[in-house]
């Protein structure tokens, strides 16, 4: 594509990438929701869905790894995709200590990424939506949560933002 942008459709159930993929471009999704997939096994775990007017593939960008996880169209699915070539000259002008800065939360984003797959019990198929998740199973804000020491996995934890807003015992 040298350095140009370009629209792209994504069936249901096809993939915009994959893990372990070395990338070359960032998308911003025009329409249509795409799932973020990490492999676990045979099957994958949900880590996140993106929308439209948001963007994927940043990650790589910053950090220059392959792909953390795989992106799968839940829907039809229209991106622009944005070739990293383009983005460098923006990027070139960034003061060193932001590119630390923005190198660190890639990491870390990689890392909360791992933590999600390891405690997440439900996988799909790259064609499956996810179900919701069995009682005795923690959501992925729980599982942050308790990666980040605010719990300690016993089943009456939730986080303090949770949508009941109570605040934690001590």
């Amino acid at each position: 594509m040298n350095g140009s942008t370009g629209a792209r459709i994504i069936r249901p159930g096809k993939p915009l990438f994959t893990e372990g993929e070395t990338p070359r471009s960032i998308f911003l999704i025009k329409r249509g929701t795409l799932a973020i997939r990490k492999l676990k096994g045979t099957g994958f775990v949900e880590i996140a869905r993106i929308h439209a007017n948001e963007i994927v593939g940043e990650l790589s960008f910053f950090d220059r790894q392959n792909r953390s996880a795989s992106a799968f169209a839940l829907t039809e699915v229209e991106v622009t995709e944005i070739p990293f070539d383009a983005l460098e000259k923006l990027f070139a002008s960034t003061p060193p200590y932001l590119r630390s800065m923005i190198a660190s939360m890639a990491d870390r984003l990689r890392k909360a990424d791992e933590m999600i797959k390891r405690l997440q019990k439900n996988t799909v198929g790259p064609n499956s939506s996810v179900e919701a998740p069995q009682e005795d199973q923690m959501d992925a804000a729980a599982a942050l949560a308790l990666a980040a020491g605010v719990l300690d996995g016993s089943p009456d934890d939730k986080p303090s933002g949770d949508s009941e807003g109570g605040t934690p015992q001590t």
